[in-house]
């Protein structure tokens, strides 16, 4: 017959030991010179970080070591929430790709971050998943949210070169390509272009495009020769923001300070 203290001590034991298991996983560190919020908590110098942990940075910045090597410089007065594989800011989701990308972030508010890429790429994407930026190292990108219009709306500029009977975009200032359906298209083919157009659900693209567009309107800013500022320097020629999937965007090039602009310091030289 087993007595009654083993049966507790037994019964203890086990839920010790189920209680260990629910503990969830670490996906990194967050550390800091100054105080920071770590899930409405204020903490000093360093904590843990666990799937879904909000970030919030008072007057220094936060650098966010992951479990996967990649590393988030969160500027001052800045509010993110982390996962394992991105952090989401505002109204997107940030992916530093690759085990040695670094990015710095200003997300001050609900609808406008900047994401700077120090080392590596870094994607961008809108709370939907669809591809709004690929952030190349040295370039900085400042996003607004569209309020009031379409969420598939897109505005962008770039070369329009054709493959076979299709045709493709890839934006000047954002990285992402396109693939486009539309009239008057074949007649720009080679030229620096401007389209506006809306994406098409469901609609599978062909290899190398994150979308399929139905461009509204398309008309060219250059014929012939080099874009530009293109897709390799990572900048717009114009005044254009690039718009994808409601998600405005622009290429920053001086440093942001408390504007939601960043200080231009590399990350090397945060904790």
């Amino acid at each position: 017959m087993i007595s009654p203290i083993r049966s507790f001590l037994s019964l203890l034991t086990s839920g010790c030991l189920l209680f260990l298991m629910a503990v969830p996983p670490s996906i990194g560190v967050v550390k800091s010179t100054g105080d920071f919020q770590l899930d409405g908590s204020t903490v000093s110098g360093n904590a843990t970080l666990f799937e879904g942990s909000t970030v919030q940075t008072a007057a220094a910045q936060s650098k966010i070591q992951l479990s996967s090597g990649a590393e988030i410089v969160l500027a001052p007065n800045s509010r993110a929430q982390v996962y394992k594989s991105h952090l989401e800011a505002a109204t997107l989701r940030i992916s530093p790709t690759g085990t040695h990308a670094v990015a710095e972030i200003v997300a001050q508010d609900g609808n406008h971050v900047s994401v700077s890429a120090t080392q590596g790429l870094v994607d961008v994407r809108n709370g939907a998943g669809v591809l709004v930026a690929v952030v190349h190292p040295g370039l900085a990108l400042a996003f607004t949210a569209q309020t009031g219009g379409a969420t598939t709306s897109v505005k962008m500029k770039g070369r329009l070169v054709q493959k076979g009977d299709q045709y493709f975009l890839t934006d000047d200032t954002t990285n992402v390509t396109v693939q486009l359906q539309g009239t008057n298209l074949a007649k720009e083919v080679g030229h620096v272009v401007e389209v506006e157009g809306t994406i098409i659900p469901d609609a599978t693209p062909a290899a190398g495009a994150t979308q399929v567009v139905q461009v509204v309107n398309v008309h060219a800013v250059s014929h012939g020769g080099a874009a530009a500022g293109g897709a390799a320097a990572g900048l717009s020629t114009g005044v254009i923001v690039a718009i994808v999937a409601g998600v405005a965007a622009v290429a920053v090039t001086v440093g942001l300070a408390a504007s939601g602009t960043f200080s231009g310091k590399s990350s090397s030289s945060t904790p």
